[in-house]
């Protein structure tokens, strides 16, 4: 049961990465040379916020994303930025009000009142942004942005009690949305390759989780790690 389980999630993984390669190739042959393709994987941190007394956030938690960016340019230093990529993040809340219930793939289960879940969600990412990019200054071009962040729930799985990774859909909201700032620096390669590194700040303001009577929102920081052809 577990290997079945564990060679369910690689194929699923596997998938999901090869449609982010059918994406890149689609968006090459549509804008052609006006466009500068990189990869990338940034590590992050997230920690959670809570706007009632009786859902506490715990603990910052880290993540990772990785995927395809896609900078257009309409002008030498300015560039329409977006791209596609798998968000793996998640958080920590301790319920402490009576009568909850936690709603699994295949169950609903009653939780106490001080009762921690750990929640680990996947969201497939398409940012829009404007890029401000400055002239080469030796090897060097530095760069800011700034834009919007939409996401859509790829999975949900929770750890409470004696319940480990449990499929959980239902706990968080199909949609997301988010908005960025950032800073980074490119360090040519030669020709049209260069390594790319950035520090940015990504805000959710959609809810995370569904319960009615709370909003759960995150922060994020975001190490851009990754390379343009």
């Amino acid at each position: 049961m577990n290997f079945k389980s564990k060679r369910d999630r690689s194929m699923n993984i596997f998938r999901k990465i090869h449609v982010l390669i059918i994406v890149l190739m689609a968006s090459g042959s549509v804008f052609g040379q006006g466009v500068k393709f990189g990869v990338f994987f940034d590590p992050t941190v997230t920690w959670w916020k809570s706007d009632v007394s009786d859902v506490m956030a715990e603990k910052a938690r880290l993540g990772f994303d990785f995927g395809i960016s896609a900078d257009y340019y309409f002008a030498k230093n300015y560039a329409f930025a977006t791209g596609i990529s798998l968000f793996n993040t998640g958080g920590a809340l301790k319920y402490t009000h009576p009568n909850l219930t936690l709603h699994t793939r295949d169950e609903n289960v009653r939780i106490e009142p001080g009762t921690t879940v750990k929640y680990n969600i996947q969201y497939m990412k398409i940012p829009f942004a404007l890029a401000f990019k400055t002239h080469r200054i030796g090897r060097l071009v530095y760069s800011a942005n700034l834009g919007f962040d939409p996401m859509i729930r790829v999975s949900t799985r929770v750890d409470f009690n004696n319940f480990k990774k449990i499929s959980a859909p239902k706990e968080t909201n199909l949609f997301n949305l988010g908005w960025h700032f950032g800073a980074g620096a490119q360090y040519s390669l030669g020709g049209d390759l260069a390594l790319i590194g950035g520090l940015s700040f990504m805000n959710t303001f959609a809810d995370i989780t569904q319960p009615s009577h709370d909003k759960i929102t995150s922060n994020n920081l975001v190490l851009r790690i990754g390379i343009l052809f």
